[in-house]
């Protein structure tokens, strides 16, 4: 056996290991678009009914859909949001599991004029790996509850489009969006139900 072979080993499994981190260092924000503002209710086809209130740079939130109830806080720079979540099921009564982890969105203003977002999430210090998490801004809707601020702050949020609550899927398909990213069809899929 080669005398170099359990050195050579450990430095591609160490690279490996480096070079598949998930930390969400390599996400690179580009600028938020006009308008844009997290605060509001959101509907995602992954994790139901959100509830975003962002102050400043923080945002801080909430999910709800069946069983799940979770919690997200986290920082905005330019039109990413940098999030840790925490997650609490009851399949069982009495006999919650709790789950952590982190993720990121991207925000867009699609050509329909609608808001969304587009991301991933991951368990404990992973940013990706876990699954996609997309969303679609509820026009008119301000958030009600909204974790660790006492309600919901409304900050400066002007998004009161045209006052229809409905999402036409057949417009997302076909959407080129404002900061050149275009979702795929199946990043956005489940939408058209809100």
């Amino acid at each position: 056996m080669n005398r170099y072979l359990p050195a050579t080993l450990l430095t591609v499994v160490f690279s490996l290991v480096l070079g598949c981190g998930g930390s969400g260092a390599s996400l690179h924000a580009g600028p938020m678009p006009t308008g844009g503002t997290w605060s509001g209710q959101w509907q995602s086809p992954q994790y139901g009914d959100m509830h975003l209130c962002q102050t400043g740079q923080q945002v801080v939130g909430d999910y709800i859909k069946n069983e799940r109830h979770g919690t997200m806080q986290g920082t905005v720079q330019g039109d990413l949001l940098r999030f840790s979540w925490e997650e609490r099921r009851e399949l069982v009564q009495g006999r919650p599991v709790i789950t952590r982890g982190h993720g990121y969105f991207r925000y867009i203003i699609g050509d329909d004029g609608d808001h969304y977002f587009r991301g991933q999430w991951g368990i404990d210090d992973q940013y990706e790996g876990g699954g996609p998490w997309n969303g679609v801004r509820m026009r008119n809707r301000q958030p009600t509850r909204c974790m660790g601020t006492g309600g919901s702050d409304q900050g400066d949020d002007s998004y009161d489009d045209s006052g229809d609550d409905s999402y036409d899927a057949d417009g997302a398909d076909s959407n080129s969006y404002d900061n050149g990213s275009e979702p795929a069809d199946d990043d956005l899929s489940g939408l058209d139900e809100y």
